[in-house]
């Protein structure tokens, strides 16, 4: 009775948050019969409907952004699905319609399977078919100096019948230019002019690295001595405050993003493709449970070991700090002793009939190599889409 109950408070909540959208937006339901709810984030609920003036086969996903989304959010979004969707397994957008503060997206809407449902039992060449698709998809996303910044499998519709995909979801996306992102980073410790043709710099009384001798030996004194430590000088307090960003999903967060990193790339959407192909070899979702970035950080760790968490750390001048040293795991290991447990488990699990073993399936060596190329710490050193495609598991 209680399941019953439970069932018929989500039909009544769908059932109002439909109403709601046609009253914010009128012209949707002179355009559309929207039949039902098939997705809700923070930012945004989809539904799926069909225009009133069709034969009713083609169906489209109306995407209602939160009336408390930012402009120029809504215009990022916009903006990107306009230049890069339609093409290469990114979704297109078909409409955009507003009413007052409300903005709907109109786009195909694709019917499509749970991460859950398949990701114990994909084949060597699915596995394949799945990971081109994803990094066709980026590659093209990438190419226009954009990060998707929520790659999930959750954002990457896959219908297995017919072997369709789609990256969708663009409402987190920014774009990047690292040569920018550089200079303006240079220019703040450093001003160049010019006296008789000759290029001279100024140094920035702030860097110590380029102060003449006598400036350095003045300020030798205010040097931050607690660096590494769990406190705050007074010194540090009166630093800029660092803006780095940290949007995303947990446990699909790359470390230079859990460790504020200011200078972010692509690179941050390759690391979640490689914990989704994590979850497929070991047959395990969701691999990582993080609430928090910290224990996001702390199981990073339990994976590639206390010290090379730490020099990735060190690299973007970080320093993070274990009570012990933990070893690094061997990834082949681990994914196979998780395949196994997990196909167990389901052995055991004889109450719903619905579940089935999944079968042994072997993966090449190249897959796991492929695996660490993706989730590669130094996010300068990760493995791009365009070179990804390229390795020999996906080329072949």
């Amino acid at each position: 009775m209680e399941s019953t109950d439970m069932y018929q408070d989500e039909s009544d909540n769908d059932a109002k948050d439909s109403a709601n959208l046609m009253m914010s937006i009128p012209i949707v339901n002179e355009l559309f019969d929207v039949h039902c709810k098939v997705g809700k984030g923070a930012f945004s609920t989809v539904y799926m409907a069909t225009l009133k003036s069709s034969d009713k086969r083609k169906k489209f996903a109306l995407k209602q952004l939160i009336p408390t989304c930012h402009p120029d959010r809504i215009k990022r979004e916009l903006q990107y699905l306009q230049q890069i969707g339609g093409t290469d397994y990114i979704v297109g957008l078909e409409l955009c319609l507003r009413h007052h503060s409300s903005v709907v997206f109109v786009m195909p809407y694709m019917r499509h399977d749970k991460f859950s449902e398949y990701v114990q039992d994909m084949t060597v060449e699915e596995t394949k078919d799945y990971m081109r698709a994803l990094l066709t998809a980026l590659r093209r996303v990438h190419k226009f100096h954009i990060i998707h910044r929520d790659v999930k499998p959750s954002n990457f519709l896959y219908n297995r019948t017919n072997r369709r995909y789609l990256l969708v979801d663009f409402g987190l996306a920014q774009e990047y230019h690292v040569e920018k992102l550089r200079e303006s980073t240079r220019e703040v410790n450093e001003e160049s002019t010019e006296v008789h043709g000759v290029k001279r710099k100024r140094s920035n009384e702030n860097n110590m690295s380029l102060q003449p001798d006598f400036l350095a030996k003045k300020n030798v004194n205010r040097k931050c001595h607690c660096f590494g430590k769990p406190k705050i000088c007074t010194i540090c307090l009166k630093e800029p405050y660092q803006v780095a960003s940290r949007a995303g999903t947990p446990g699909f967060r790359a470390p230079e993003v859990l460790l504020k990193h200011v200078l972010q790339t692509s690179a941050i959407d390759i690391w979640a493709c490689g914990v989704i192909m994590l979850c497929i070899l070991s047959g395990s979702q969701p691999f990582f449970r993080s609430p928090d970035d910290c224990t996001a950080l702390a199981e990073i760790t339990t994976i590639f070991g206390s010290r090379e968490v730490q020099k990735c750390a060190q690299k973007l001048g970080k320093k993070v700090i274990f009570s012990e040293n933990l070893p690094s795991m061997d990834i082949i290991s681990l994914c196979l002793k998780l395949k196994q447990r997990n196909k167990k488990n389901r052995m055991y699990d004889t109450e719903n009939s619905i579940n089935k073993v999944p079968p042994d399936i072997e993966y090449p060596k190249e897959a796991y190599h492929l695996l660490t190329k993706l989730l590669d710490l130094d996010y300068k050193t990760r493995i791009t889409a365009e070179q990804a495609l390229a390795h020999p598991f996906l080329s072949l």
